[in-house]
């Protein structure tokens, strides 16, 4: 059965048990129910099927209207183990486990069903509107990276830290390993398409080269260090700034596919490098950014009971910023030649080749000083 089909499959007795638990009333019945397909550029249709279920249900006999948001995730065969990066039922049992409740510093959309139908894992979620749709300012990525420090720096200071068979524990090794970029930066014709040689005038495939060679200590280093609770992919896309009721904001974050232990900076790194690889944040603020989120982050850190070391913090967002975003520019620049992925490229930045080429280049510059300082942090 296609993922479409499972969607039309859905009756209303399967809809009573979530929008009852969103009540936390049993629901007598459901009026006027619609459902709308939800997309994202990347998404693969065949694996995922997200949309919001709306509409009105019977509560002691008051009409109450409701809202949820369908995750549908199906099983990716060569995503079975567990070990992998990108193990296709970790959201799925991150909810059920109930590890998303209760979070410091920030929230996960409330669950109200996770069910698993053949090969199929379905979830019934929040629908959680976003206070400030479109482009955050630099302010909103700084408040999210102070959220993120408490979030983070609890499991540091005395909460224990989730153990799951399931849950990752070097994400970032495989990520760095999953991408076949060390080639692509010694190769002319990553750097040679006229858009991208106006970007880099100077090529930096020496530099990235370098960073390669340097992985290995760097991944060692970062696995050395204490762990941490981590979300791992929660750049601009997977946040929601949720206005609460008495005005004030909080930083909920969505698609716990990667969550595991990483070490303090990593969620920043992938916070800051992340939102600016898509360019969802401003090229022309990103040291701005990066300095303001990081004294943000330790902030975050320290409110919650963390007493450690901010250079291992420091050393965590350095090193881990280079290794999560400097492997995917090589990665996407040749792309541009080819006028679908062109195409692609410009529809998920929102922007023309020749402003997504110009924001690389000032994102891998950044990206190669942080190197450089994480490679001043190692241990003599």
């Amino acid at each position: 059965m296609e993922l479409g089909e499972v969607l039309l499959s859905i009756g209303e007795a399967e809809l009573l048990a979530p929008v009852s638990d969103l009540f936390g009333a049993r629901v007598s019945q459901l009026v006027d129910t619609t459902s709308t397909p939800l997309s994202w550029i990347g998404m693969r249709p065949s694996e995922r099927a997200l949309s919001r279920w709306q509409g009105s249900a019977l509560v002691a006999g008051v009409k109450r209207s409701w809202s949820l948001i369908l995750k549908i995730q199906r099983r990716v065969p060569e995503s079975d183990d567990p070990d992998r990066w990108d193990y296709w039922r970790r959201e799925f049992l991150a909810y059920e486990s109930g590890l998303l409740d209760h979070l410091p510093g920030v929230t996960a959309p409330g669950c109200h069903g996770a069910v698993e139908r053949g090969e199929d894992a379905l979830l019934w979620l929040d629908d959680v509107p976003e206070a400030t749709p479109g482009t955050w300012r630099t302010e909103r990525y700084v408040r999210a990276a102070h959220d993120l420090g408490v979030f983070n720096g609890a499991f540091l200071a005395g909460r224990p830290v989730p153990q799951r068979s399931w849950l990752t524990r070097t994400y970032l090794r495989s990520w760095t390993t999953w991408l076949p970029w060390s080639e692509l930066a010694r190769s002319e014709a990553t750097w040679s398409l006229p858009i991208v040689a106006r970007a880099f005038p100077r090529p930096p495939g020496d530099r990235l080269t370098r960073l390669h060679r340097d992985t290995p200590k760097l991944l060692e280093r970062l696995e050395h260090l204490r762990q941490t609770f981590s979300h791992l992919d929660c750049w601009r896309a997977n946040l929601i700034g949720q206005r609460l009721p008495d005005g004030t904001e909080r930083t909920v974050l969505i698609d716990w596919s990667f969550t595991g232990a990483a070490p303090a900076g990593q969620d920043l790194a992938i916070l800051v490098a992340g939102s600016h690889v898509w360019l969802d944040a401003d090229p022309a603020e990103l040291t701005v950014l990066s300095d303001g989120a990081l004294a943000a982050y330790i902030s975050g850190m320290r409110e919650i009971g963390w007493r450690g070391d901010e250079r291992d913090v420091r050393f965590g967002y350095a090193a881990s910023s280079a290794l999560y975003g400097a492997p995917l520019v090589p990665w996407w620049l040749p792309r541009l030649a080819d006028p679908a992925r062109r195409e692609w490229l410009e529809a998920k930045c929102r922007r023309p080749a020749e402003e997504v080429a110009a924001g690389w280049a000032l994102l891998l510059e950044h990206l190669l000083k942080l190197a450089d300082e994480a490679e001043q942090l190692l241990p003599a």
